[in-house]
């Protein structure tokens, strides 16, 4: 076993010391990351702004019931100059003393021209709680008469646990799409990890097919299971490197949510780290020349990243493409990572997909290892 770890370590060591590793292993897949995540969009909000140009507490009251996680809001005394907001709400002067002396107003959402109709519908469905919650607020002080500072008494009620509290969650078999860096984040680092793994492991053993130094560890005192198992060990060892690097950089970087089950993200490593080792020691294999791995290696990384998922989300293509995109492991690795990252599932959402690709890497080691006079056998 100690040989066998040798040349993993070896292989692992040739493959940083290369100074072009640190930029494709690394550098290349978070830029990529944070790009894709941003075009992708994350969080967004409706962006209101409010003119107070009554300024008196119960405007001041509805101000701040509007200050919720999906409005970016902007509160300012007098309209904006140059370019309009995209959505404005006036309150008008006199707004509080009118309400208090119950004489009906009338707020309107003003959208500008090319803004979101989604999200002024969404803004509409805001003011209208805000609306709501202010009424109420009051009912409740003038139940015990107004007291001396009625604002410090709503920001207390507002502040209060909630009397009712409503509940949502999604009915059916249904499932929100993945979107922003929770598709860029374990899309790229599935795709840069196939890629890179593939092209070095793949180029790395048809330099050493060679340059003759594949005969020379046959012909040593290992035996060609011994070799075989070390190619294999040292290109788990670079993918699961990458891996682990890479989903650290999503996390503390770009603050994706990894799921709450370790185990389950330490399965997954595993497993996809297998199957791509499996695939990169197939290629070297098979193929002749660094120049053929190379641009093999690429081309096919590509073609099973399209494919599975990894450049927009499963859910958005046909359903027999998604059944037959599973004939690759990058189809299965995204079912893992968006079950952890996407769906909050735990161990048990990356059981089969885990399973798969074990199972797949294996079946890849068998061709592999099968390829006639390569293993001294």
């Amino acid at each position: 076993m100690r040989r066998v770890l040798h040349i993993a370590a070896n292989d692992l060591r040739l493959t940083l010391r290369d100074r072009a590793a640190f930029f494709w292993l690394l550098l290349l897949p978070v830029g990529m990351m944070w790009i894709f995540g941003s075009m992708g969009g994350g969080p967004r909000k409706a962006a209101l702004t409010v003119v107070d140009r009554d300024g008196g507490w119960v405007a001041k009251a509805l101000c701040e019931r509007l200050d919720l996680p999906g409005v970016e809001l902007t509160v300012v005394a007098d309209e904006p100059a140059g370019k309009p907001p995209l959505r404005k709400l006036v309150l008008p002067p006199g707004f509080t003393e009118n309400v208090l002396a119950g004489r009906q107003q009338r707020l309107e959402v003003e959208a500008a021209e090319g803004a979101n109709s989604d999200y002024t519908r969404a803004a509409d469905a805001y003011v209208l709680r805000a609306i709501v919650k202010t009424l109420a607020a009051i009912v409740e002080l003038r139940r015990d008469g107004i007291p001396a500072d009625p604002a410090a008494a709503m920001a207390a009620l507002a502040s209060r646990e909630p009397l009712v509290k409503l509940e949502v969650s999604t009915a059916g078999s249904g499932r929100p799409v993945p979107s922003g860096r929770a598709q860029s984040v374990p899309g790229i680092l599935t795709m840069t990890v196939l890629m890179m793994t593939v092209i070095y492991g793949a180029v790395f053993l048809t330099l050493e097919k060679r340059d003759g130094t594949l005969r020379r560890q046959l012909a040593g005192p290992l035996t060609p299971g011994q070799v075989f198992a070390g190619k294999v060990l040292g290109r788990v060892y670079v993918a699961a490197m990458q891996l682990v690097v890479l989903l650290g950089f999503g996390r503390f970087l770009f603050g994706v949510d990894l799921g709450r089950s370790p185990a389950g993200l330490a399965l997954l490593i595993g497993a996809y780290a297998f199957c791509v080792a499996a695939v990169a020691t197939l290629f070297g294999a098979w193929l002749r020349s660094p120049e053929q791995a190379s641009a093999i290696g690429w081309l096919a990384s590509m073609v099973m990243a399209a494919l599975g998922g990894c450049w927009w989300p499963s859910e958005v293509v046909p359903r027999w493409l998604w059944q037959v995109a599973h004939v690759f492991p990058t189809a299965w690795a995204m079912d893992g990572f968006h079950a952890l990252i996407s769906f909050g599932k735990g161990i048990d959402g990356v059981a089969v997909p885990s399973a798969a690709l074990f199972g797949m890497g294996i079946i890849i080691l068998i061709v592999g290892r099968r390829i006639r006079g390569l293993w001294g056998e």
